[in-house]
């Protein structure tokens, strides 16, 4: 409850939307650039996985990106058990791999990934 209160506070509680770094259309399908993934061993409210999603989110919003995250379960392509923060989907590798060396600064041992979003 207290993590929910502190992201509501920071404005990062909600259902979060993917947003397109610099003009790339955004899809749900592609490559995706994985800023982190983080066990979620109790459900998606576990605590270390959500404080580390924040920590991930400012770093990436340092570099001027918003990221989403939610749970890996819905990512073909993803490891079950997660949550995930990533930016994109990215419909070529190129553009990806380009995201991903914008944001490398902010958000070292970020990578990427093809999979198709589930979403809600």
């Amino acid at each position: 409850m207290r993590v929910v209160v502190i992201l509501a506070l920071l404005g990062l509680a909600g259902p979060l939307q993917a947003q397109p770094m610099r003009g790339v259309p955004l899809a749900e399908d592609g490559w995706w650039v994985v800023l982190g993934s983080f066990g979620i061993h109790g459900g998606s409210g576990h605590r270390a996985a959500d404080a580390a999603v924040v920590r991930v989110r400012r770093q990436a919003q340092a570099c001027g990106e918003q990221p989403f995250n939610d749970n890996s379960a819905k990512f073909s392509g993803f490891a079950p058990g997660y949550e995930v923060a990533v930016l994109g989907a990215y419909p070529t590798r190129a553009r990806a791999e380009a995201a991903l060396s914008r944001i490398a600064a902010c958000v070292p041992g970020a990578s990427l990934r093809r999979a198709r979003y589930a979403g809600e």
